[in-house]
């Protein structure tokens, strides 16, 4: 089992799939020496580059939810994981959602919101600034699109399940604490 983590977000498609045949290269060597039938690799941003490579299984997790880091490869894949907030506070230049740090993970930078640019994260809010129309209203719901899906899911114990704005479902989340 190998993971090309390091390269998940290299934005030349052309450079990411020549380390990926390297780093898997070492990874076909270990396989050779250890024996077994599956050769486990890749990740979601290289889940397509493996045709060369001899991996019989690829670990794309993020695909599922996506993020806004891997976004920014433009994979096939559609963002299903925000972090629901509320405008709480509002000027004519800016509006605070109660979303921030102890919801969001930050290693891979600010969250997204369309239509915005955010100004500000602290622990327990988000400042942002309308890029194409008026500040949002007090009250208003916003969906927080997480940069990193992975350590966001795991700052919270349940999930609840929408289609459109119906909730349909709520699922635990069993990472909580590990």
């Amino acid at each position: 089992m190998g993971y090309e983590g390091h390269l998940m977000m290299v934005t030349d498609r052309v450079e990411r799939r020549r380390r990926v045949e390297e780093a898997m290269s070492i990874l076909r060597g270990a396989a050779h020496d250890v024996g077994g039938d599956v050769i486990s690799g890749g990740g979601t941003g290289t889940y397509d580059l493996h045709e060369s490579t001899d991996v019989t299984e690829v670990q794309a997790g993020s695909y599922s939810l996506m993020d806004s880091q891997y976004a920014l490869l433009n994979l096939p894949f559609e963002q299903a994981m925000w972090i629901l907030g509320t405008v709480i506070s509002r000027t004519s230049n800016w509006s605070v959602i109660n979303v921030g740090l102890k919801s969001l993970s930050m290693d891979h930078g600010n969250p997204s919101i369309p239509g915005h640019s955010v100004w500000f994260c602290s622990d327990e809010h988000i400042t942002i600034a309308a890029t194409d129309g008026p500040q949002l209203a007090l009250g208003t719901p916003v969906r927080v699109t997480p940069a990193h899906i992975d350590p966001t899911i795991a700052l919270h114990d349940e999930a609840w399940i929408v289609r459109g704005d119906t909730i349909i479902d709520r699922w635990d989340i069993d990472l909580r604490g590990w």
